[in-house]
């Protein structure tokens, strides 16, 4: 009878591991969709709870399998600038870098729409029920057409999908703790590390609340967007161009060097934070954690400003276009990370797997530098195009806070 026992319950372990095998391989796509997601995302509209919900998500994913390669995997770089114009999960719902208007808000909620019954608006709101115009409530009822949205409606239907799954998840063993974000590290309060299924469940649903298909949520993405299409237009905004690109600007040799300045800062942020999913060491993940919040404030933020309101054409200012910034270890970085995907042989990956993190902080060096270069080459005197002092001294503001965001000199990886 024990032998029977004993039997039965090392049946039901091989269904429920093998059960957990075959769950794991149908998240992981979708974790790494959800941080292309997320990542898109960040540049369009709401930055600071894209960046937590991008941490979330590759903490999902380090959980199960290795982090993002958010700067060396060139697919993860949205092509903004596309023709036709790159959507979202396959939907047909463009993504588009431009001014802020109707037609963006229209687009932003279909993209974090839930689908569920539109929220009634409350009494002192009547007076613009009109914004909520025929025109988007066609929008909205597309996604009951199958072939104008092909996979997911919204990013609030990919995301109960995952919910779903992760649910299922209780046999899946969660692993590499300490190479995700902490709370201590970013987002204290919220961010989650993912040990188990109920954390797994705990990350996600602080994405899914916070936007991604919440109705009547104040904070929601779907609620603010609609609060805002609903309410009169009032908003001040410069005449940044649509789909901005750093080959648009090559007549204008100061828009060009901002340009590339700015894909550079943008990609310094997306290799340290790479880094960050792979490093275990608490001293040096905290220099990389610093990194991050200062390429964001110090030098992302600042540049971006300059750039909208630094005059391009008679009708159009400057944009940051978060274009992928090409460096020499980079292109070998990403040579690298494509072989080790690809290879089968243990010792032959071991022995490319090996030379990635000094890739790594190669390509790091080099876009840092990239940022100093093309803003001091216009503070330079022999520039061809002069901006003011003031100007030139917000741009040496900047290298100044470049400099100071050194990459770490010695960093431990966890292969």
């Amino acid at each position: 009878m024990a032998s029977s026992t004993t039997e039965t319950e090392r049946s039901w372990n091989e269904v429920n591991a093998l059960n957990a095998k075959v769950l794991k391989a149908k998240i992981i796509p979708k974790l790494r969709a959800a941080i292309g997601v997320e990542l898109s995302t960040i540049p369009v509209f709401v930055v600071h709870q894209e960046m937590l919900h991008l941490a979330l998500a590759g903490n999902l994913l380090v959980s199960l399998d290795e982090g993002p390669d958010l700067y060396s995997d060139i697919q993860y770089i949205p092509n903004y600038a596309h023709d036709p114009s790159p959507t979202i999960l396959n939907t047909k719902i463009p993504l588009i870098l431009e001014r802020c208007q109707k037609t963006n808000l229209e687009r932003f909620i279909l993209i974090e729409a839930p689908y569920q019954d539109l929220p009634q608006k409350a009494k002192d709101d009547e007076e613009h029920a009109d914004m909520m115009d025929e025109r988007l409530m066609a929008m909205y009822m597309q996604g009951e057409d199958p072939e104008a949205l092909n996979t997911y409606k919204s990013i609030g239907l990919f995301y109960d999908e995952l919910e779903e799954d992760i649910k299922k998840c209780e046999h899946v063993i969660f692993e590499n703790e300490s190479l995700q974000f902490s709370p201590t590290e970013f987002f204290s309060g919220q961010m989650i590390r993912v040990v188990d299924q109920k954390s797994a469940h705990e990350a996600l649903k602080i994405i899914i609340d916070q936007g991604e298909g919440s109705v009547g949520v104040d904070q929601a993405h779907y609620q603010m967007f609609l609060d805002l299409y609903m309410k009169p237009m009032g908003w001040t905004c410069w005449p940044v161009p649509t789909k901005p690109t750093t080959s648009a600007y090559k007549s204008n040799p100061l828009a060009r060097e901002l340009a590339l300045a700015s894909n550079a800062a943008f990609c310094y942020l997306l290799i340290t934070i790479q880094k960050i999913w792979k490093v275990s060491d608490p001293i040096l993940r905290r220099s990389l954690m610093s990194s991050t919040h200062a390429i964001m404030v110090d030098v992302m933020n600042p540049l971006a400003d300059f750039m909208v309101q630094c005059k391009w054409t008679e009708d159009h200012n400057t944009g940051p276009p978060f274009e992928y910034y090409k460096t020499k270890a980079g292109e070998e970085l990403a040579d690298l990370t494509a072989k080790a995907k690809e290879e089968t042989d243990a010792d032959k990956k071991a022995e490319i797997v090996a030379k990635i993190p000094g890739k790594t902080d190669e390509a790091a060096r080099e876009l840092q530098k990239g940022i100093v270069d093309h803003l001091q080459k216009i503070t330079d005197d022999n520039f061809e195009k002069r901006i003011d002092k003031a100007g030139e001294t917000q741009l040496q503001a900047i290298v100044f806070s470049t400099n100071r965001i050194p990459w770490p000199s010695k960093v431990a990886h966890t292969s």
